[in-house]
Order: structure tokens, then sequence, then C-alpha cells
């Protein structure tokens, strides 16, 4: 009973907690100098929903995201909808063709992430004929914005890992659960 309620609040608690992450990514790098280092955290977890999601879940948990993204910009409406939603197929396409391995591999493809993103959006802009001064910025800050999204993930993949363990999300916590119960059930 306490596996399915822990279960069942993870998504929740996700949406919770990137609602205040993205509140204080905001907020805490909107200085000019700080926002080449600017973590995108709704990236990272796109990026983990593509790897440790189902389809429907990891798809929908990136729409709600994507959609708390925007109303939290004043981009283009759509922009981060479409990005995101690349970002997740892409991340999903990438985890079916190859083995990534482990948690740091996680982080330098949340990196690639974001210079695939950016590039993204500047497609996005150049076809809303919108994209005259972006693609100056973009390409002064998508380096230093992929490194600090590998730095910031190597420790939030981490942490979802830990998260996902305690919540029964993880198919190895899980299975290791019901062993334990079929072994006290048998009498061991």
């Amino acid at each position: 009973m306490t596996r399915a309620i822990l279960r069942a609040l993870n998504s929740p608690i996700l949406i919770l907690m990137m609602i205040i992450a993205v509140a204080l990514q905001s907020s805490l790098f909107a200085s000019g100098w700080m926002r080449n280092f600017q973590p995108d955290f709704v990236l990272i977890l796109v990026v983990w929903f593509g790897l440790r999601r189902n389809f429907e879940e990891g798809g929908i948990m990136t729409l709600l995201l994507a959609n708390l993204n925007e109303i939290h910009t004043a981009a283009p409406q759509g922009l981060f909808l479409i990005g995101y939603m690349l970002v997740y197929f892409g991340i999903r396409l990438i985890s079916k063709l190859l083995v990534i391995p482990n948690l740091l591999s996680y982080s330098f493809l949340a990196g690639g992430s974001t210079i695939f993103f950016r590039i993204c959006c500047m497609i996005v802009l150049y076809l809303l004929g919108a994209s005259a001064f972006h693609w100056r910025y973009t390409l002064t800050s998508v380096f230093l914005s992929a490194l600090a999204q590998t730095l910031f993930s190597i420790w939030i993949y981490r942490w979802l890992d830990r998260f996902d363990w305690i919540t029964y999300k993880n198919n190895q916590a899980a299975r290791i659960m019901d062993e334990e119960l079929q072994l006290e059930g048998e009498g061991y």
C-alpha cells in the first residue's frame, strides 16, 4: 500500500519541485554574467524522463514542464514546447540506439541536449522571423551553458536516482522489494 502511494506521488512531487526550481532559476541567475551559467532544470528533467520513464508518462510530464517554463518566460508561445519535445524524442531515440551506462553519461547527454535545444529554438525563431539578435547571443553562450548544464546535472541525476529509489519508481527497487516480500511470505 505504501509503495503504491509513494509511486503515485513521484510525478506530482517532481512537478512541485520543478515549479520551485524554475522560480529559483529565473531569479538567481538573472544578472548579466550569471545568465551564461544558468542551468535549465526543466531540460535536465526532460533528459531524465526520456531515459527513465515510459513513453506516455515521460511525454506528458515533458509537456507539463514545457508549459510551466513557457508561462514563466517571455518567449513566443510554443517555442519551449517544440524544443523540449524535440529533445525528449531525441533522447528516446538515442536510448533505443545506444547503451547509456551510468549517471555520468546522462550528464554528458544533458550537456549535448542543451546545444541541441538552443539550435532548435534558433531554427524556430528564424522561421518566425525573430532571430536577428539571438544568433550572436546563442553562439557566445551555448558552450558555457552546456558546460554548466553538465556540471549541475551530475548532482541532480544522483538525487533523482535516489528519489526514484525511495518512491519505487526505479524498476530495480521495485524488484528487490517484491523479492523481499516473497521471502517473508515463505517464512525466511
